[in-house]
């Protein structure tokens, strides 16, 4: 039986459980701990399905998470799924006979000016270039973040694969297996020219009992940090000229933080002050923080349209969330979202507050757009099912 062991620091940090560590190593207990389990599907739909048990049955893993080091076996395979360039290494040293590092994306590199690591970052990350010498396979998060890791890191292309993340499976549409004509058809069919979903409706009103969101209706969303790269303050003016109300979710826009647009900000949260001063005091800014993920349903199914206009990304999760849950996004027009999403978005340029308005407002106000890019959104969305993240690994650590 070959032992995997994986860091886990949402064990002993708290903070780390609602950024996007936290949701990275949701998915990956979910899929080691559905081997055994998920079914093997045909589907003539086109929308995708996978199967992930192993072809051997000789392949037999043992799934170990840990936030203790010293824990880990030396003949285990190790994967540490948020190896940080510029915070302080793990370990310098090997630990186990095979190591894999997840680098989700190298966006500081990238961008040193807006995300300044002064000296301790400095040495952490001379420190992180002797460490990943000891890892023998790099998993990134797409083909962009794959070219930025082969630039900064001078590796062999064989060293680095992407798999691409996924949602967690509370996400997934879940078909009404009684009525047997939809396992042989699209999970939208059309009904008097529009279209409608086939798989189990969301029972809205008893996912929260939080009357701020309960009552939303009609409004944009943003899910995500707010750094630089996240491209807060030409969202804060899109959202002002396109004259919609936008939800903002997130521990970053809790009620302790809104209220501080006028203390000096850390350099990197230098974007965050300039948002909120945009944002105070208008009522189109809704902020209700952090929020479970059976509400982030909720609100995305609510809302319609998800806006993730960053400058740069490794991935883009919330248009992922937002596709299964059909709700239509306005994206970057630039490479990474190409790679993740496609024909199926509309895209504007990051730096024009403008053209990111009209993007909205077009899908906002119109339903017949809205209708064809929420059902585009929803079928690319399947191409980063769970049971395909859940493939790949397996397939990687049958050869590790």
């Amino acid at each position: 039986m070959k032992v995997i062991s994986v860091f886990d620091p949402t064990a002993v940090d708290e903070k780390s459980r609602v950024r996007g560590i936290g949701r990275y190593l949701k998915t990956l207990q979910e899929a080691f701990r559905h081997l055994d389990t998920d079914p093997v599907e045909e589907s003539p739909t086109g929308v995708s399905q996978y199967n992930t048990q192993s072809q051997n049955p000789g392949d037999n893993f043992f799934f170990q998470f840990t936030a203790n080091i010293n824990e880990i076996k030396k003949q285990s395979v190790f994967i540490n799924p948020f190896f940080n360039p510029i915070q302080k290494p793990l370990k310098i040293r090997r630990l186990t006979q095979k190591q894999i590092a997840v680098i989700h994306d190298l966006v500081p590199f990238k961008y040193p000016h807006m995300f300044p690591i002064g000296l301790k970052g400095m040495i952490y990350t001379f420190l992180n270039k002797w460490a990943l010498r000891n890892y023998d396979l790099i998993v990134t998060d797409s083909i962009a973040s794959k070219r930025d890791i082969l630039h900064s890191y001078k590796l062999p292309e064989k060293n680095v694969q992407v798999i691409y993340p996924t949602v967690s499976r509370m996400f997934t549409p879940h078909l009404d297996r009684e009525k047997e004509s939809v396992a042989h058809h699209h999970p939208f069919h059309s009904e008097n020219d529009h279209s409608v979903a086939e798989f189990s409706k969301i029972p809205l009103q008893t996912l929260t009992q939080n009357p701020l969101i309960q009552n939303l209706k009609d409004f944009a969303i943003y899910v995500g940090d707010a750094t630089w790269n996240k491209n807060l303050p030409n969202i804060a003016q899109a959202i002002k000229m396109a004259n919609i109300p936008c939800v903002f979710v997130g521990k970053v826009f809790g009620e302790s933080n809104t209220n501080k647009a006028h203390v000096k900000p850390h350099p990197w949260n230098k974007s965050l002050q300039q948002f909120l001063k945009l944002a105070e005091g208008d009522d189109r800014f809704i902020f209700p923080g952090y929020v479970s993920d059976t509400e982030l349903m909720y609100l995305y199914k609510r809302a319609k349209v998800n806006i993730l206009v960053s400058h740069d990304e490794g991935f883009g999760l919330s248009y992922i969330e937002a596709g299964f849950m059909s709700t239509p996004s306005i994206l970057s027009d630039t490479p990474i979202f190409h790679e993740i999403a496609a024909d199926a978005a509309d895209f504007a340029p990051p730096n024009n507050p403008k053209e990111i308005a009209q993007k909205i407002s077009s899908v906002f106000y119109d339903y017949l757009h809205q209708e064809k890019m929420s059902i585009k959104a929803f079928d690319r969305a399947q191409e980063f099912h769970p049971q395909r993240f859940q493939k790949e690994w397996v397939e990687l650590l049958k050869i590790a």
